[in-house]
């Protein structure tokens, strides 16, 4: 860069061309640009530097939305299957399990997605008249990580006056 490209440059700051070069001189790197040098062939070394983070940025941003997908779906699949063993748990206490482990994964196989694999439910009694069910799979993505959502819900049942609303009836 030639002193007059320099003065150019920096024309709309107020600084003397002399403070100027003298500045530009005590930077790494520009004292021979300041000079007078050449630069060809840096924007090539300065892309070969660059390239390789752009694509790791890339390729996080896209396994970060394939993430989050993913979990909204084993989310949905989860609600799905709490919602069944939530309804069926004080009325079948021997088969809400089973009904509401097919419910999330059936619903799951409806989403009609492929971004988890392996995809297993787990639903379990919780404490205090609570259910809970839990998916849990493989996520199909750039780095294969798990995802597991679980919910958890109160048992749903018509209390009677003759329980005085304790009991399910």
């Amino acid at each position: 860069m030639t002193r007059g490209r320099v003065r150019r440059r920096f024309a709309a700051v107020r600084i003397p061309g002399r403070i100027l070069e003298h500045i530009l001189e005590r930077i790494p790197g520009r004292a021979r640009l300041a000079r007078g040098g050449r630069d060809r062939g840096a924007s090539a070394v300065e892309l070969a530097i660059l390239a390789p983070a752009l694509i790791f940025a890339s390729l996080l941003i896209v396994q970060f939305a394939i993430w989050f997908d993913a979990r909204h779906a084993a989310l949905a699949a989860a609600q799905q299957g709490d919602l069944v063993a939530r309804e069926d748990a004080s009325v079948n206490p021997g088969g809400w399990q089973g009904l509401a482990e097919s419910a999330a994964t059936s619903y799951y196989r409806g989403l009609n997605t492929s971004l988890i694999s392996g995809v297993t439910a787990q639903a379990a009694p919780a404490r205090n008249g609570m259910v809970s069910v839990t998916i849990t799979g493989k996520l199909t993505g750039i780095w294969p990580l798990t995802i597991s959502e679980t919910v958890t819900g109160p048992i749903e049942c018509f209390r009677t006056q003759a329980s005085q609303g304790v009991a399910c009836g």
